[in-house]
């Protein structure tokens, strides 16, 4: 994948990178929670305007990736103990492929932050059914129990810390991007955090809460939405947690001042 570094690292830094042996040791989760109401009021313009079909998940999808653009540094990769800049922001979305959710994949939408909202729309449905009908096929599964665990951490050797490929390998390029975004409103929990895989090598997943109704800082009676983040710590400390926050505050609060008529930032 296309790759720039290493970045500079502070001593903090260094200390920070190597405190933490694994994701899972350094995964901090949080709770961003937004009023929804610019985000419905953008989306129904959208669907009046375009006639597309788009949702919470498209309009998270393109806010978190350009939070990637906004934010370069956390677009990361750890490989070899240093942080090495990745140079698209390409988003990871898991899809169902069965009635009951038992089967699951993903699409990845490439570039997301430069393509408009109902192209990032059109995109997943179109990975979706491809999936669904068996056009494609993201990975090859591993049908061995015992060789699973360490092909995975080979291909993820491969593929991240030597940054190399093969079509042998059965595997895409990049196959799981910069981040990932999972609705997680159907599943009636009011708090879910999604995990951060190891072998993926993501810095920070965005789980989508489902809309609830609350009093707001007026005293009206407001549509909020939660957004469940989990980020990976090596990559993300509390500064950069913080202007993640921040920004996407700015991107509900304001959506049509971050994305045009067509899903681009603003000038």
């Amino acid at each position: 994948m296309p790759l720039s570094g290493p970045q500079p690292q502070s001593a903090w830094r260094g200390q920070a990178l190597g405190a933490w042996e694994s994701v899972s040791d350094a995964s901090v989760h949080t709770v961003l929670e937004v009023q929804a109401a610019p985000m419905l009021r953008y989306l129904d313009r959208h669907r009046a305007r375009k006639g597309a079909r788009v949702s919470s998940v498209h309009f998270v999808t393109k806010a978190v990736a350009l939070t990637l653009r906004q934010l370069p540094e956390i677009n990361s990769l750890l490989r070899l103990g240093r942080l090495y800049r990745r140079r698209d922001a390409d988003i990871f979305i898991p899809v169902t492929l069965d009635a009951k959710g038992y089967d699951l994949s993903f699409v990845v939408i490439r570039s997301a932050d430069t393509k408009p909202v109902a192209a990032i729309a059109d995109e997943l449905t179109r990975g979706a059914w491809s999936l669904r009908k068996k056009e494609s096929v993201p990975l090859k599964p591993i049908r061995s129990r015992v060789l699973r665990r360490p092909l995975m951490r080979l291909a993820g050797f491969l593929l991240y810390t030597l940054n190399i490929w093969s079509p042998a390998f059965g595997i895409p390029k990049n196959p799981f991007g910069s981040a990932a975004v999972t609705d997680l409103s159907e599943l009636g929990a009011d708090y879910m955090f999604p995990p951060l895989l190891p072998f993926a090598r993501l810095p920070l997943v965005v789980g989508i809460g489902p809309l609830y109704e609350k009093y707001g800082p007026q005293g009206t009676h407001e549509t909020w939405l939660r957004l469940c983040i989990v980020f990976d710590h090596r990559i993300i400390d509390g500064v950069y947690a913080g202007r993640i926050c921040r920004y996407l505050r700015t991107v509900w609060a304001a959506p049509e001042q971050h994305l045009d008529v067509d899903g681009h930032p603003a000038p």
